[in-house]
This record gives structure tokens, sequence and C-alpha cells, in this order.
């Protein structure tokens, strides 16, 4: 298994704009084929992004708190 690597803030961003555009388009192809089984799909992009946003907090805080402990205090 490897190891999760930091992902930058523009991929970050474009992963988060690219989920977003793939629940509206389920939304859509629901609406487009006049059937509600898209609508069941949908929560799943929705549910990711805000897996996204809470990870690369816990990475600049970590990354935070190793900076606290490595500078010396006065």
């Amino acid at each position: 298994m490897s190891a999760v690597v930091a992902v930058s803030e523009g991929r970050r961003l474009l992963a988060i704009v690219v989920l977003l555009l793939a629940g509206f388009g389920m939304v859509a192809l629901a609406d487009a084929l006049d059937e509600w089984w898209p609508l069941f799909v949908t929560p799943i992009p929705y549910a990711i992004i805000p897996w996204l946003i809470v990870r690369h907090e816990r990475q600049v805080a970590a990354a935070a708190a190793d900076t606290d402990l490595s500078t010396p205090t006065p």
C-alpha cells in the first residue's frame, strides 16, 4: 500500500470543482433521462468534497505543529 502524498492547493481545488460538476451532471442526467436512479449516485461526489477539505486542513495543522516543535524558544 502506498503512502498518501500531499496534494497541491490547485489540484485540490480542481478536484473539488470536478466533483461538484459530476454531482450536477448526475442531476442533469436524471432530468435528461427522466429516470430516478442517477439521483442515488449524486451524493457520492458531494460526500467526497468535505473529506478533501478536512484532510487538507489536517495536513496543514500537522505541518504547522511540526514547525512549532522544531523552532527553539528563547
